[in-house]
């Protein structure tokens, strides 16, 4: 007999499994329970790390209410059809947390506590709500709209009137600003000051020179506020919201980088749990999956030092990316991500998926990172809702081969300039196609839709709807190449689609448009083939005020369309439609099917 089985679990799967399987035990844990256990259901372990240092193969952990403070490693991986399961008991609420409780506050001075901690702080929560890092100038209501003070850079040094103090009193802090042109937010530690100069550790990244903005962190004098905190060396300071004493609230700081830790695993299941403070690492894993699960929080550290498209803004370790979803054949299904400081799921590798999740509220950092960011060769996106980024929605900068479809995208460009709710730039997209998206509402003055920028070829974009994007519905920059554009419905955006080109270049070998509704200005290059297009004001929409994009009866777009092989096939009247709606068919939907009321909308 199987030690590791009681009699119960032998009898009981030797009548369920095939002849030959292996014995598949089920532990429990819960807080009552103790690791001296045998993990029983009225013997529990207490920590879900006790189970997956033991479990085998086909081997599954029920794990039971309460709030756990742990990283979850499993000490193997499963197999083929024998995966190594963590769920939450049906029903019960379930929360993995990587902060810990700070306590043994006493008054500093003023209205600021502070207490001894063992560890680094990389953020400090309230209630499970963020604290604001001493800042000046304050932090302001929006977080997507921080206030800001005119700063001028030249190289390592920047100059900051406002900031004019005595020597070094901005020393050990850091500096988060961009350059004018609003593309992309960096940090850099500051090593002195003096006046109104700043000496910085490094350059910040597309901010060498020039007037530019931004704000000083981290530093104990600027802590001057209610809800803002510090930490200096083994202390951390506080000036609790409401002004409560801090003992009696409920205060943690970060300590622990991941909920559960997959890297280098395979055939692992994750399901049903909360997850705040922390994330899920899937580097290098293959075969995993993470379904019905809530992450808030789940990055939290602000040190930016990348620019563009180097380590996607951030690095696995940088505590800035929520999920990480790399090596191959891994899937995040059904599951809410919120309140990221760079990227909400940050996807690599090869064939992963990412499903039916809602991603919001990411990229506070304002960097090169996205709620939903995939590079590398044949993931999908499918079927997601994204909103509030800010930057762009989805970043799919090196995606070959891919998928984009069925999702609703919104509110992006909430703190920069030069972006897409899509976005990808020098890719060859080798196929990927960007099919049945709703995109709407890119919030800055240069916010497009789908954004196919320079150097960039071999897409399908089909079937999409985008309306009220401030730029353009969609964009095809310069130098493109087979860029493949069918019944798309570009309305009430700046431009239904447009181009630019470095030096004038107007090359679009290949590019093909066709059966496009386009409601507002449209600029081509050269070489496009641009055919059985709309173009005019009143294309005939059901009702457009209330966003029914669909044909009415008599629209000059029913029927008006030319053929596209994979593309219109199944069309209902004597041709295709023009746009992304065929009358007589039903029309197709985007976005994430979980129940409004599962998406964590309780703020930062």
């Amino acid at each position: 007999m199987d030690p590791r089985c009681p009699l119960p679990f032998v009898v009981l799967a030797a009548l369920l499994a095939p002849a030959g399987a292996a014995c598949a035990a089920t532990y429990h844990v819960s807080p009552a329970g103790a690791d001296t256990n045998a993990g029983t259901p009225d013997g529990c372990f207490r920590s879900i790390g006790r189970a997956a240092e033991i479990m085998q193969p086909g081997d599954t952990c029920v794990v039971h209410a309460g709030t756990y403070r742990e990283t979850v490693r499993p000490a193997r991986s499963g197999s083929p059809g024998r995966p190594i399961r963590f769920e939450a008991a049906k029903g019960e609420n379930v929360l993995i947390t990587g902060a810990d409780v700070v306590t043994g506050w006493s008054a500093h001075a003023g209205r600021i506590y502070k207490a001894a901690v063992t560890w680094e702080v990389d953020q400090l929560l309230v209630a499970g709500r963020m604290m604001t890092l001493a800042r000046f100038p304050d932090a302001g209501r929006d977080p997507y709209k921080p206030n800001t003070i005119a700063m001028t850079a030249d190289g390592t040094t920047v100059t900051a009137d406002d900031a004019r103090r005595g020597d070094d009193y901005w020393k050990g802090g850091t500096i988060w600003a961009m350059s004018r042109h609003n593309w992309v937010a960096g940090t850099a530690g500051i090593t002195a000051s003096r006046g109104a100069a700043l000496t910085l550790d490094a350059k910040v990244p597309f901010w060498s020179k020039g007037p530019g903005r931004g704000y000083i962190e981290g530093v104990l004098a600027a802590l001057d506020r209610p809800g803002e905190w510090c930490q200096l060396g083994e202390d951390v300071f506080l000036w609790p919201p409401g002004g409560a004493d801090p003992q009696t609230l409920a205060v943690a700081g970060t300590r622990r980088r991941w909920a559960f830790d997959l890297s280098g695993r395979s055939h692992v299941e994750v399901a049903g749990f909360g997850i705040v403070a922390g994330g899920v690492n899937m580097d290098r894993a293959e075969h995993c999956l993470l379904d019905r699960c809530r992450l808030r929080l789940a990055s939290f550290r602000r040190d930016i030092r990348g620019g563009f498209n180097r380590d996607r803004g951030m690095s696995i370790d940088s505590g800035g990316l929520g999920i990480v979803l790399g090596g191959r054949s891994n899937t995040v299904r059904d599951s809410v991500v919120a309140y990221c400081v760079g990227d909400g799921i940050s996807v690599y590798g090869e064939d992963n998926r990412v499903l039916n999740c809602v991603v919001h509220d990411c990229n506070l950092s304002a960097s090169d990172c996205a709620p939903v960011d995939v590079t590398g060769r044949g993931h999908a996106v499918v079927g997601c809702t994204i909103y509030n980024a800010g930057r762009s929605g989805l970043l799919h900068r090196k995606l070959r081969a891919g998928r984009i479809e069925r999702n609703e995208i919104y509110s992006s460009g909430l703190m920069t300039c030069d972006l897409g709710a899509t976005y990808t730039f020098t890719t060859d997209g080798e196929g990927t196609v960007i099919a049945y998206n709703r995109i709407r509402d890119t919030r800055c003055r240069t916010g497009i839709g789908i954004y196919i920028d320079n150097v960039s070829a071999n897409h399908v974009i089909h079937h999409n709807l985008c309306y009220d994007n401030q730029d353009s519905g969609i964009r095809v920059n310069t130098p493109a190449k087979n860029i493949l554009v069918y019944n798309n419905t570009l309305a009430r955006n700046g431009n239904s689609i447009s181009y630019w080109g470095s030096r004038g270049n107007k090359d679009m070998t290949g590019v093909v448009v066709l059966n496009n509704i386009f409601t507002d200005a449209v600029r081509f290059g050269a070489d496009a083939r641009v055919e059985h297009n709309f173009t005019g004001a009143d294309p005939g929409f059901v009702d457009a005020a209330a966003g029914d994009f669909r044909l009415k009866e008599g629209s000059p777009c029913a029927d008006a369309g030319t053929a596209v092989e994979g593309i219109t096939d199944g069309h209902a009247g004597t041709a295709p439609d023009i746009g992304c709606f065929e009358r007589g068919r039903p029309a197709w939907s985007a976005g994430s099917t979980l129940a409004k009321e599962t998406w964590d909308d309780t703020g930062w």
